[in-house]
């Protein structure tokens, strides 16, 4: 993992996951079948994971105050729901090989394939947001749950169901800012706890941890550059872009 190749790659995905932090959401969907590349097994969710908190730390120092706390209360409670089925997965599958990988591939090209559709559907025919959305918290937030706890790979669902709310600009970026930073850091004692006590291996090593601290300078200059250049970056051509690697990046999970 410490080849300048895996270096390399580990970096692209870090700058990526920094970029989709501040200023392209979306992005940090490609983080985890690129890891995919240097990791495998339960070391490719661990690994993604401290990317992901440093990236949000900033995030949440950005945009804290326009949170939306009721919205975080809704949710909260199917993501727990979504959890238990992620730790359901993980200890059904113990240390069966390449299962882990075969489902993470799965996942991002279905939520690739969702998002395809919904960008295909805005744009011949959008959806009004609407406040009454609150009605979906359970099921967004219980397939999102899901995802992130076995893939770090949830932004797409949590995103759909606060765009169904009609935030503000501001509320919708501070609210997912804090939602993602605290469920994050609520996956690590799960993590530790599953690591240690279930059969497929720990989702942190040392060396993961140090790959991942190398790649704090990456995770720095992507969040600096998705804050500066939002305005000038076309949010469609980028999201084009994302989905495309990322569904290249699970298939070859897949093979």
């Amino acid at each position: 993992m410490f080849t300048l190749g895996a270096l390399l790659i580990g970096a692209a995905a870090a700058f990526v996951v920094g970029l989709s932090k501040t200023g392209l959401p979306g992005g940090a969907l490609i983080a985890v079948p690129m890891l995919a590349v240097v990791f495998d097994g339960r070391l490719i969710t661990g690994a993604t994971l401290p990317i992901l908190i440093v990236a949000d730390l900033f995030a949440v120092g950005w945009y804290r105050s326009h949170a939306r706390w009721d919205v975080l209360q809704a949710i909260a409670p199917w993501i727990a729901v979504g959890y238990g089925f992620g730790i359901a997965f993980f200890l059904a599958i113990g240390a069966a090989n390449g299962v882990l990988e075969t489902t993470i591939g799965v996942i991002v090209l279905v939520i690739v394939a969702l998002q395809v559709w919904r960008m295909w559907r805005g744009g011949l025919a959008p959806v009004e947001p609407t406040t009454s959305g609150r009605s979906a918290a359970g099921p967004h937030g219980t397939i999102g749950g899901f995802t992130t706890f076995v893939a770090n790979a949830a932004g797409p669902v949590i995103n759909t169901y606060l765009i169904r709310l009609g935030l503000p600009k501001h509320e919708l970026i501070g609210t997912s800012a804090w939602l993602y930073f605290v469920v994050n850091l609520s996956k690590i004692p799960l993590y530790i706890a599953l690591g240690a006590w279930s059969t497929g291996g720990a989702f942190f090593t040392v060396d993961s941890l140090l790959f991942d601290l190398a790649m704090v300078p990456a995770i720095v200059a992507g969040v600096f550059g998705g804050r500066a250049l939002f305005v000038h970056i076309p949010q469609r051509a980028f999201a084009v872009v994302v989905l495309s690697l990322s569904a290249a990046g699970a298939v070859k999970l897949l093979l």
